[in-house]
């Protein structure tokens, strides 16, 4: 059995320690005594050194002497006081590691003496901490680790030298050991309510060394790139797809007609739709190669993905409240090909719907469709227009994202409520030509489309506002026809969270030349206004 050497530096560091710290006695219920005739003088010599500095040294060499001839040659190894005061000894004499090794030993044998060694433990610890404090901010990076490292492990109850170890291996980019540090420390304060911010931002720091190293797979790198070139074909997979439609209607429009074609023409047509039926060949053909890759390296980007994802499930369980930590979860399930539990990962946020602002589960649902996380923005918008169901941003949204997901039905049926708030608007009309062309209702589609065209101006509301009277909305009526247009009155009503007025505004649009706009201001009060929607009078 190997016990440290006292050295100079220790002794010096005993004689700056023991000016400061009388010697206290083991305190209740540590109810231990020397029980061996060799170790009686251990606690006098103790003693006499904290009230007699000049004798020291000499006494604490001795007291050393006696403990290790105790332990090793009178078999006294089993004897917890043994070993509690060659704790004592080591933390009189500053070393850490022997202190932590003879108290471990101490309270196996005696552990009604937990309480009294913890606060021994607690002194070197903090010492250690210190140390290793000052020596990161001189820089000395290495000799930090060790004191810190030496800090959390005589005081395992204390996490702080955990969380300083996780953060100094962060900043070096040592992600492995900080990681691992962070886990403990998140581990050791999990019932200490001072630690709750630290194990925050501990746990989103696991997780995002997690998304940095999933983003650096080579699988996931892959699966990026194949999803950009997969979007880089749609619009031109969509243009050529139209035109071939187009061109084919003309065709059957001409036949229905009994109409012909120059040989000429005839030629110059039949090479013009095979030529676009060959590219959207290729296109469809690129796409689905393109898709099946993808396919064949999902099991790959899942498990790339999965540690980011384990991780931010941690921290979404931790703190449900945290959005940010709910969205990127969502975000990493969508890009590890698991669409279908991007909504779970959001589900204790929307539990807490009740609570919640419309205008924050809106600004929730318009993150999400940038984000192209559609089915919780849905989710986000239709909870929010249960709360305000006249929110002219979050109809057009919402009905957008039924278009993007192909709910076709539920599509149609948000662009009416949207068209019911918003007439006179190209945006929200074509939003209804779009849900229509997605049902395959071609004729529909047109229909809205040519009534988008064909709008004698286009109002769009650019703001509704609360001030000290009510609410003031601002709109301006463009005119991109080039013909002036005709003077418009329109019938604006404020409505409550029930869809009752609880105000009518007339507006009187002055004719707008061709390519020019005009701007106007309504104002309205009422009780509990929420929303507006306007109609041509």
């Amino acid at each position: 059995m190997r016990f440290p050497a006292v050295t100079a530096v220790c002794s010096l560091l005993a004689a700056s320690l023991g000016a400061q710290n009388p010697w206290v006695p083991p305190q209740l219920p540590c109810d231990i005594s020397p029980g061996f005739f060799r170790l009686n003088s251990v606690p006098v010599n103790f003693k006499i050194a904290a009230q007699q500095p000049n004798q020291r040294d000499h006494l604490l060499a001795q007291t050393l002497d006696v403990l290790i001839r105790s332990i090793r040659d009178d078999h006294q190894d089993r004897n917890p006081a043994a070993w509690y005061y060659l704790g004592r000894f080591y933390v009189e004499t500053g070393n850490a590691a022997g202190a932590d090794s003879a108290f471990a030993k101490a309270q196996a044998l005696a552990p009604q003496c937990k309480q009294d060694i913890a606060g021994y433990r607690a002194k070197l610890a903090t010492d250690a901490y210190q140390r290793g404090m000052t020596a990161w901010q001189e820089g000395k990076e290495d000799s930090a680790v060790v004191l810190l490292r030496q800090a959390a492990h005589v005081d395992r109850d204390n996490p702080k030298a955990l969380y300083q170890l996780g953060t100094l291996f962060a900043n070096r980019n040592e992600l492995d050991s900080a990681t691992a540090y962070f886990r403990q420390a998140v581990q050791a304060s999990a019932a200490d309510t001072a630690y709750r911010d630290a194990r925050r931002d501990a746990l989103a720091t696991i997780a995002r060394i997690g998304v940095r190293r999933a983003q650096a797979d080579p699988a996931v790198q892959r699966a990026q790139q194949l999803r950009l070139s997969r979007d880089s074909l749609a619009p031109f997979i969509a243009n050529d797809s139209v035109v071939l439609e187009r061109m084919k209607q003309s065709a059957g429009s001409r036949r229905a007609r009994g109409a012909r074609l120059s040989p000429a023409d005839q030629r110059a047509f039949s090479g013009d739709s095979t030529g676009r039926e060959q590219s959207l060949a290729r296109g469809r053909a690129a796409r689905a190669a393109l898709d099946q890759q993808a396919a064949t390296d999902n099991a790959a980007v899942r498990a790339a993905y999965e540690p980011a994802i384990s991780a931010y499930r941690d921290l979404v369980m931790a703190y449900p409240t945290s959005l940010e930590a709910a969205l990127t979860l969502a975000g990493l399930y969508s890009q590890s090909g698991r669409s279908a539990e991007a909504l779970s990962a959001l589900d204790g946020y929307f539990a807490r719907a009740g609570d919640l602002e419309a205008d924050t589960l809106f600004t929730l649902g318009e993150r999400l469709v940038h984000a192209r996380l559609f089915a919780p923005s849905i989710k986000a918008y239709t909870l929010g227009l249960r709360k305000n169901p006249y929110h002219r941003e979050a109809l057009y949204n919402l009905a957008t994202a039924y278009v993007a997901i192909r709910d076709t039905a539920d599509a149609v049926a948000t662009a009416r409520r949207l068209l019911a708030v918003d007439p006179l608007n190209r945006a929200a009309i074509r939003v209804m030509a779009q849900a229509w062309d997605a049902a395959g209702r071609r004729d529909s589609a047109r229909q809205y489309q040519a009534r988008a065209d064909s709008l004698p101006v286009d109002v769009t509301v650019s703001s509704f506002v609360p001030d000290s009277g009510g609410y003031i909305l601002t709109a301006v009526a463009a005119n991109p026809r080039s013909a002036a247009s005709r003077p418009l009155r329109l019938t604006f009503e404020f409505l409550d969270g029930q869809g009752s007025v609880q105000a009518t505004r007339m507006v009187e649009v002055p004719a707008v030349p061709s390519g020019q706009s005009s701007d106007f201001q309504v104002r309205a009060s009422g009780p509990g206004i929420v929303g507006w929607r306007y109609r041509q009078s």
